[in-house]
């Protein structure tokens, strides 16, 4: 998730899921750490490197897991299709590496969905409870 949207609607979709018995987890996997020259660019590239070596940064991991008591589901959030000033935007695709991990969560059992408001993620919850 990178865009305004997508975060706003990754706090709104956390905020709706306190009303249903499932356990909702955030999964950070991206970070930004400034760095003014080389030594704190050198220091934050192994910071960074350590992160992916112990497994916290996978690459297309979704953006949120929810845990129920019937079974698990990742939903990672994409942006809406949208019109501003500058022109249309499309809708949010997955990456290669998202689709490779949809592809694992398909062959382990477990449920991926594609999220592009909240009415998407409420219409799947009810497999988990």
């Amino acid at each position: 998730m990178t865009t305004q949207l997508e975060r706003a609607l990754q706090s709104e979709i956390l905020y709706r899921l306190n009303r249903y018995p499932v356990v909702a987890a955030a999964i950070p996997n991206g970070l930004w750490i400034p760095s003014r020259d080389e030594q704190e660019r050198t220091l934050v590239a192994r910071i960074v490197a350590r992160m992916k070596s112990d497994g916290m940064l996978t690459p297309g991991a979704p953006d949120l897991v929810l845990l129920g008591a019937k079974g698990a589901l990742c939903v990672e959030l994409k942006r809406p299709a949208s019109n501003d000033l500058f022109g249309r935007k499309p809708k949010g695709r997955l990456s290669p590496e998202q689709k490779a991990f949809k592809q694992r969560c398909a062959e382990a059992g477990v449920g991926y969905l594609v999220a592009y408001d909240w009415a998407d993620v409420e219409c799947s919850l009810g497999g988990l409870f």
